[in-house]
């Protein structure tokens, strides 16, 4: 009886150790499969990199790409004998609406770069006191108004710069060359391949006509100069998008003393911050800076906050 007993341990001990084996066995083809597939699962990752590459190679070098975003800021208020508010009985209304667009066909040996820019605002202030009522209808006095149009076209020396020529303008929607600026030039552009939504233009030959109000005692004048102009797009993580226009004119002489003509340096800066949200639809900031004698002898800026919109 003992000595069965013992040979049924035996056997069992036999058997665990046959179990322990071959669960090790187990891990370890598990383990050398997980290896295998992380080592495919990489390629594969590299192949789906290349083709979305291409893919994007195609896209551009096949037609025309176009964008579009922007920021609108509607604000409504009113106050009734708050007592507190410089106009306790009042009513408000501000309506601001930024534009951003692009058009581009961008080919192997050549490329043609369209920019549109608008930025226009709106308030109106309704003031009911005991003496007297002010009224303003919606949307009757602009605080801001902005146009920017521009361009470009070249041809590539190679992968980052091209000869190039441009027309560009700045002025208003509502009042249109009242005042304004209008360019063509000539020169080359730099577009770095490993940062592609970068563009700088460097134009020595350039013509600019600048138009003064008409109510301004400036005249209306034109000179030679050089013309520059960077432009930057930048996607970021987390559904961040920036854009930033700057353009300058250099002019190459000056007004003589006692001329009614001003001096046409001028310069613009741009800039579209906008926080994606929900397919698109998300927070955005306009702001931008500009200098131009001829219009005005200062510095003139503008900013709107808003719901934006992309796509």
């Amino acid at each position: 009886m003992l000595r069965k007993l013992s040979l049924g341990l035996l056997l069992c001990f036999v058997s665990i150790l046959s179990h322990a084996q071959t669960l090790e066995e187990l891990k370890a083809q598990k383990a050398a499969l997980a290896a295998g597939q992380a080592a495919e699962q990489a390629k594969v990752d590299s192949f789906a990199a290349e083709i979305a590459k291409l893919d994007g190679q195609i896209e551009i070098l096949s037609g025309w790409q176009t964008g579009f975003d922007g920021v609108i800021g509607l604000t409504f208020g009113s106050s009734n004998n708050w007592q507190s508010n410089a106009n306790p009985n009042s009513s408000f209304s501000n309506l601001s609406v930024g534009l951003n667009a692009f058009a581009n066909i961008i080919k192997e040996k050549s490329f043609w770069r369209n920019t549109f820019t608008s930025n226009t605002a709106w308030q109106s202030l309704d003031v009911d006191t005991d003496d007297n009522t002010e009224e303003q209808s919606f949307l009757e006095n602009r605080t801001t108004d902005v146009l920017a149009v521009g361009s470009l076209y070249g041809l590539r020396l190679n992968q980052d710069f091209a000869i190039s020529a441009m027309a560009d303008f700045n002025s208003s929607i509502f009042n249109f060359l009242e005042p304004g600026s209008l360019g063509f030039g000539a020169g080359g552009t730099y577009t770095p391949h490993q940062l592609p939504n970068f563009v700088a233009v460097i134009h020595p030959l350039t013509y600019q006509i600048a138009f003064p109000s008409t109510d301004s005692p400036i005249e209306t004048t034109g000179g030679l100069g050089s013309k520059v102009k960077i432009t930057y797009n930048k996607a970021f993580t987390g559904g961040v998008n920036w854009s930033s226009n700057f353009s300058t004119f250099l002019p190459y002489s000056q007004p003589a003393d006692g001329s009614e003509e001003a001096p046409l340096f001028e310069y613009t800066w741009i800039n579209t911050i906008s926080f994606n949200v929900w397919k698109g639809i998300g927070i955005g900031l306009n702001f931008g800076i500009r200098q131009a004698e001829f219009e005005f002898d200062g510095t003139q800026s503008f900013s709107t906050l808003g719901i934006s919109y992309g796509f």
